[in-house]
């Protein structure tokens, strides 16, 4: 539990890391943590969640043809986080990172954020409006020419990149947690169910490396 202090001078270090990697490394940060509402960040099931979670990421950021250069585990009264200087376009970055939050079993708890490397956010709303901020390399065509492959799925994209949702509902998360259509008592049962499922495959995962081992 923390007070409203705390929380702030947790949630800015955290920021200023971010800032520090961006500018040490001049490439974009993926920062995840866990959403978890009310004041105990801290929730059993969490640790093993954000290890899983960031597995995930790091996967996607490979497939996405990208490469970790620096990262690091971050814990404290905000609850488990992890950030990582990452060597790839910041939009390329965030697709990958709402391709985690959308598709991953845990997703909906995923938290993951992208700064450039200049330390302004790249959000959502970014990759839905299209990537007309996205530099474009010699002979390479624009993201959203009309023959660009990527033009072709920007329909689906676009519903993809949609506000994320609620934890009870189909509704937007920010909408549900505006009018306050849910009792925290509901979110976090929510919210424990996933981090159980995040703790049963942890320890299945341990016993399966120990009945690897000669």
């Amino acid at each position: 539990m923390m007070d409203l202090c705390q929380l702030l001078a947790e949630r800015e270090r955290r920021w200023n890391k971010r800032l520090s990697l961006a500018g040490m490394y001049n490439c974009p940060v993926l920062s995840l943590t866990l959403n978890i509402p009310g004041p105990s960040k801290n929730l059993p099931g969490a640790d093993a969640a954000l290890s899983q979670l960031r597995t995930a990421l790091c996967c996607a950021v490979d497939k996405a043809g990208g490469s970790l250069v620096d990262e690091c585990r971050l814990s404290g009264p905000d609850g488990p986080g992890w950030v990582a200087a990452v060597r790839m376009d910041a939009l390329d970055l965030k697709r990958a990172a709402v391709a985690v939050e959308e598709s991953h079993v845990l997703g909906r708890l995923a938290d993951a954020d992208v700064m450039d490397a200049q330390g302004q956010p790249v959000n959502r709303a970014h990759l839905a409006a299209g990537d007309g901020t996205r530099e474009i390399l010699p002979g390479k065509e624009r993201p959203d020419s009309p023959d660009s492959p990527d033009s072709q799925g920007r329909g689906s994209d676009q519903a993809a990149y949609a506000p994320r949702r609620c934890f009870l509902c189909s509704q937007p998360a920010s909408l549900c947690r505006r009018e306050q259509r849910h009792s925290l008592e509901d979110l976090l049962a929510a919210v424990r169910g996933l981090l159980r499922l995040a703790e049963r495959a942890s320890e299945q995962s341990a016993k399966q490396g120990r009945a690897c081992r000669p």
